[in-house]
């Protein structure tokens, strides 16, 4: 007690003599407690403390500037700046003088505050020591922890059924569009077929030959797409007598013999039967198409069966 009484006196004594007076709040604490720090000085008849935010030093170990400087001036004379610091060491710290940089009349001077003892305490462990570690408590199940994971979850639901939906409207539209795909009649076919061929003008300019091949393979398809008869790997009787099970007049069966007949002459023995005849082949085989195709009907199937298969005399 007389050693702190004799610190104390001699803080007083310097802090009267000194032109700037450095003070604590408490001349105890426990390590980490906050204390607050002021310097007093006078800045009357127009001085100016230069360096009020850097006076502390930075290389101290045993303290840190928690906050401040908070100034209060409504005195000049008598100025008074605090800040709030924190110590971290244990025993008799002593808070170093600190220099004021004071400017007056163009000209510095630096000023020292006084330096300031402070007993810092260490913290008392626990006189009753580590307690045992205490078992694990199990939460109760509860339902509502899951509660902030049922927005994802309806998210995922929504997504998961957008996917299926779309997957069946594509597959649907995949089928219709398989299902109105437009497949002509066997007549239809055979009358832009022999269009084309006739456009082409081929015996015209002296392609007699390929005109012959040409309008055969469109005789021969007509036939297969119309009694399913494998006509273009037939030779002309074996078509022939394929067409006479399909019950034709005669007269149809002579001109379709005689016009196959006079196709295999001009591409195999290279004939010539006159331009005449020529001219003539397309429109022969038109009119064949003409007889035998299908007419369309709105009967019933069987009905419609019986009245389309037959030949059209």
């Amino acid at each position: 007690m007389r050693y702190f009484t004799f610190i104390l006196v001699i803080h007083l004594y310097v802090s009267g003599m000194s032109q700037a007076s450095l003070t604590v709040d408490h001349m105890q604490a426990t390590i980490g407690d906050q204390l607050k720090a002021t310097i007093k000085t006078n800045l009357s008849n127009g001085r100016e403390w230069i360096n009020m935010k850097e006076i502390w030093p930075d290389s101290s170990k045993q303290f840190e500037v928690i906050h401040g400087p908070v100034v209060e001036n409504s005195d000049p004379s008598s100025m008074t700046v605090s800040w709030t610091i924190a110590l971290f060491d244990t025993g008799w710290v002593r808070i170093p003088a600190l220099p004021l940089l004071i400017k007056y009349q163009d000209k510095i001077d630096t000023v020292f505050s006084n330096d300031v003892p402070v007993q810092i305490k260490p913290v008392e462990p626990d006189s009753t020591g580590l307690l045992p570690i205490k078992d694990i408590v199990r939460q109760p199940f509860s339902i509502l922890y899951f509660k902030k994971y049922i927005p994802h979850f309806i998210g995922a639901l929504l997504l998961l059924f957008g996917l299926i939906y779309w997957w069946r409207h594509r597959k649907k539209k995949e089928n219709i569009k398989e299902q109105i795909v437009y497949v002509p009649l066997p007549h239809d076919w055979a009358f832009n077929a022999l269009s084309d061929l006739e456009s082409k003008r081929l015996w015209q300019s002296g392609e007699v030959k390929e005109h012959y091949t040409l309008l055969t393979s469109i005789l021969r398809e007509y036939l297969e797409r119309r009694y399913s008869i494998r006509a273009l790997e037939q030779t002309t009787d074996e078509i022939l007598d394929q067409l006479r099970l399909q019950q034709l007049s005669p007269l149809l069966l002579a001109d379709t013999s005689e016009l196959l007949s006079i196709s295999d002459l001009i591409k195999f023995a290279k004939a010539d039967p006159g331009i005449d005849i020529h001219a003539a082949t397309i429109e022969r085989v038109r009119n064949f198409v003409k007889q035998t195709m299908q007419v369309p009907s709105l009967l019933t199937p069987e009905t419609d069966k019986t009245s389309t298969d037959a030949p059209v005399e």
